[in-house]
């Protein structure tokens, strides 16, 4: 069978098992590139039934689950974080400033308080207080069945005896009990963390609770219990366990301290006989200077003294002490007279005795010199005697008093001096004592006042420590429930109407492209053979040529006929339209009037 591909002078023999393979030829790159938006369609079009039915098929699977697909309710709660305690006070065993920078944000506060509600550890306290029991309960028809399900398998029915791993779990030194309890607490764990949502506002200091669930009551006792366990949760966060207890005996030990140093000090002061080193410090220096400034005038003053007593001495001793008051001459001697008559007789004596001694005995130049000695002593005394009477020199009697009563200052102030400057010694010797001692003084003080400082932190930390631990018994958390779970029996989901619309959808997309997969939308004026529609004497005869192995060449026509047939084939080009039927076996090609 002789074919001619539109466009071209080239022929092509296509043998019987093409033709009855309804064969077209594969699509080129070029046929694809020449598909239009109207062979598409026409594909789809020639696909309707099956797009309609695949349409309704998923369509139809799509309502199905969402009949079956249980609501969902929800409930929500809202917390508040304050600025309490946890931010301003701290930990008792720190130092703590009671004040808190207004400068920074809270943000990072509020949402490691989001955290935390998200954990692990207040899911497990959630389901403590909920029970695992009441979580893990089947409450729609698929966790029912999967319950019975699974019960079947793990009854003793003869249909699964023959599966393995029937057996009870265990893990370690845990019984089957134990594994099975534990499996269903992290179902319960799993349940409620799924079911838990936290939303932390931005620039904000609430926290937003939701839960979504199947079961309305639910939901809402396990965000209430979520609120309700962070509460105490937060308080554990910020408590100190063991602070209370440790700053009782720091205090105590702290007190004991403090006394033993204060007294110590006490005693120390006492021996050294020192009140206060400030003070007595203070009084020394001003005793000091006094006792120097008294030395100073007394120094002055005896020299002063000195000098006005030297100066009356020189006047007394240039002054006569006595002064003649009154002179009586030509009175009579009877001294001198009785002893010229006495001396007469003792001449006479001698005399006798001179006369019998001769000049060169001893005894006569004894007795001549004694008389001599007597006749001088009697010429001595006057025949007449002169009367005179005396008085103390008032000049002198006034300079000797005045010398007297400045040499008695003078003492005195000496006196002074000496004992103003023992004391100036003294005093000083106590201030070099005072300095000496000042530094153990000091040292105990010191001691004395870090002791007490010391008792006074830990009893101030005692204080808080105990203040912080009654609040906790009382659960006095920084963050507060300004909304309890709410118990909505709206539904909240699925949205079937929605849903069901989407699968409708699907359904279509998935109808339409199976169409499109199925009939290729490629332009068959490009990709296939026209084959026009011939009778069945012409169909006859060309399988008969077949079957004798001829074949129909270009240069067996002749270039008349080849001419007349390509104009022929021309025209029906330009009249008909040709389309597949694939499948159809042989004349796969039929030509329609344009």
């Amino acid at each position: 069978m002789k074919r001619t591909k539109s466009g071209s002078g080239a022929t092509r023999s296509l043998s019987k098992s093409e033709q009855s393979a309804g064969w077209n030829g594969p699509p080129t790159a070029e046929s694809w590139a020449m598909v239009t938006p109207g062979d598409v369609m026409r594909s789809i079009g020639r696909r309707l039934p099956s797009v309609f039915f695949t349409t309704l098929l998923v369509t139809v699977a799509v309502v199905a689950l969402l009949i079956v697909w249980p609501n969902q309710y929800r409930s929500e709660g809202l917390m508040y974080v304050r600025l309490g305690r946890g931010a301003m006070g701290g930990d008792p065993t720190t130092k703590t400033a009671n004040s808190v920078s207004m400068q920074e944000s809270r943000t990072a506060e509020v949402v490691s308080i989001g955290e935390m509600i998200s954990s692990r550890e207040i899911a497990e306290r959630t389901v403590d207080r909920v029970g695992i029991e009441k979580i893990n309960q089947p409450r729609n028809w698929f966790e029912k069945a999967m319950e019975d399900g699974k019960s079947f398998l793990e009854s003793d029915h003869q249909l699964v005896r023959w599966i393995p791993g029937r057996e009870p779990k265990t893990v370690g030194e845990m019984t089957a009990e134990q594994y099975a309890a534990q499996i269903d607490r992290e179902r319960a764990i799993k349940a409620v963390t799924k079911a838990i949502d936290v939303q932390v506002a931005k620039n904000g200091y609430t926290v937003a609770v939701s839960g979504k669930e199947d079961d309305p009551l639910l939901v809402q006792e396990i965000v209430q219990a979520v609120m309700d366990e962070f509460g105490s949760y937060h308080v554990e966060a910020h408590q100190v366990k063991g602070s209370e207890s440790f700053f009782d005996v720091q205090a105590s030990e702290s007190r004991k301290i403090a006394i033993a140093a204060r007294r110590k000090l006490q005693e120390t002061r006492n021996e050294m006989g020192w009140i206060s080193t400030q003070s007595a410090e203070r009084t020394l220096s001003e005793r000091i200077i006094d006792l120097e400034m008294k030395l100073s005038t007394a120094d002055s003053e005896l020299a002063e003294a000195i000098s006005q007593a030297d100066e009356l001495r020189r006047q007394l001793e240039a002054t006569e002490q006595w002064v003649p008051v009154e002179v009586t001459l030509g009175i009579a001697n009877a001294a001198g007279d009785q002893m010229r008559s006495q001396l007469y007789d003792v001449q006479i004596q001698d005399g006798d005795e001179l006369a019998r001694l001769s000049p060169s005995h001893p005894r006569y130049k004894r007795i001549k010199e004694k008389m001599m000695q007597s006749e001088k002593l009697a010429g001595s005394e006057r025949e007449e005697r002169q009367q005179t009477r005396e008085a103390i020199n008032p000049v002198y009697q006034d300079l000797e008093t005045q010398f007297q009563t400045v040499r008695a200052k003078a003492v005195g102030l000496e006196s002074r001096r000496d004992a103003l400057a023992e004391r100036l010694l003294a005093t000083q010797q106590d201030l070099r004592r005072l300095n000496d001692d000042v530094t153990t003084l000091s040292q105990l003080a010191w001691e004395a006042e870090l002791a007490e400082e010391t008792f006074r932190d830990h009893a101030r930390s005692l204080e808080e420590a105990r203040v912080n631990t009654e609040l906790d018994k009382k659960q006095m958390s920084d963050v507060s429930v300004i909304q309890k779970a709410s118990l909505n029996l709206k539904k909240s989901g699925p949205k079937r109407g929605l849903l069901a619309v989407v699968g409708a959808m699907l359904g279509l997309s998935l109808g339409l492209l199976q169409a499109i997969l199925r009939d290729s939308p490629v332009d068959p004026r490009s990709s296939r053979i026209d084959m026009p529609i011939r009778d069945p004497l012409e169909s006859d005869a060309d399988a008969a040529l077949d079957e004798d192995g001829s074949t129909s060449s270009a240069n067996e026509i002749d270039s008349n006929e080849a001419a007349t047939a390509e104009g022929n084939d021309d025209r029906e080009h330009a009249n008909q339209q040709v389309v597949s039927l694939p499948g159809s076996g042989t004349g796969s090609s039929v030509s329609l009037p344009r």
